[in-house]
């Protein structure tokens, strides 16, 4: 019943995606429309760039402090005692099991509702790829196939908190889900944000080199993760130590957020300027 609740809200909001001018929005315009789009443009961006902080430290502090077996929030007497793992999981998508699994799908969903209300610039004469709408509905539709099918493992494990674990299958679909949501938004870095009112200009503008690198960096990132996971996994044990998954897609979906933070005009120096690192 929530499943198709869910899918009820992504349809109704997708038929009725927002609707922004073709010219590049900017802060001088007062339409609220505008300034809530360029709002939401930064919601998902610091949603992508802290999700895999905000699982490490959650897990870890749900562990640390041993909530799970804490009788004021649990009723421990209803099931056997919480036995916590490694707070450092082997990739992002194996946070699905541990004690922040809600999060990992609730940040996944929302960033699928957003992307099928995404429609962006629509696709001119002399454009190539394509429109941001159909860009975004496909990156939609893989990250709702990441939390559909949950990554697998080899190995059981100790601190699932679910009542199930992947078989090899489902995680086979799950890596492909994960790599072309990954790749959808590197295009979407190094194409549809390059764009501009002026089909000439495209590339030359301001931010269009940093979002040609964000773009980039994800595209190397997904790379490294299949060369690490077909050819070097358990054979550098010192490798496997350093989670190297986990790091790569971290990488990547710091990159992801920057260019869509930089999309909605969030003044990314700000933070050094701020903190005092830079004048």
């Amino acid at each position: 019943m929530q499943m198709h609740g869910i899918f009820y809200i992504l349809c109704l909001l997708s038929s009725q995606k927002i609707n922004v001018m073709n010219a590049i929005p900017t802060k001088d315009d007062n339409s609220d429309l505008v300034i809530s789009y360029l709002k939401i443009r930064r919601a998902i961006g610091w949603l992508g760039l802290l999700l895999p902080f905000m699982l490490l430290i959650g897990n870890f502090t749900v562990n640390k402090l041993d909530i799970l077996n804490n009788s004021f929030f649990i009723k421990t007497t209803c099931a056997a005692a919480y036995e916590a793992g490694n707070s450092f999981k082997f990739s992002i998508s194996h946070y699905y099991y541990s004690t922040v699994g809600e999060l990992f799908t609730g940040v996944l969903c929302s960033v699928a509702l957003f992307m099928f209300c995404y429609k962006g610039h629509k696709l001119r004469p002399g454009e190539r790829g394509l429109s941001d709408s159909a860009l975004t509905n496909l990156a939609g539709f893989f990250a709702l196939g990441v939390v559909i099918f949950p990554t697998g493992s080899e190995d059981c494990i100790s601190d699932n908190m679910r009542i199930f674990l992947s078989s090899s299958n489902t995680g086979y679909i799950h890596f492909t889900m994960a790599s072309l949501f990954f790749i959808s938004l590197a295009l979407m870095s190094i194409v549809n944000f390059r764009r501009s009112d002026d089909i000439n200009a495209f590339g030359k503008k301001e931010h269009h080199n940093t979002y040609l690198v964000c773009g980039i960096a994800m595209l190397i990132c997904i790379a490294l993760i299949f060369i690490y996971s077909m050819w070097i996994e358990t054979k550098l044990a010192w490798l496997d130590k350093l989670h190297p998954v986990f790091c790569l897609e971290a990488i990547a979906l710091i990159f992801f957020g920057t260019s869509w933070l930089i999309k909605g005009q969030f003044d990314i120096m700000a933070i050094p300027r701020k903190l005092r690192l830079m004048k």
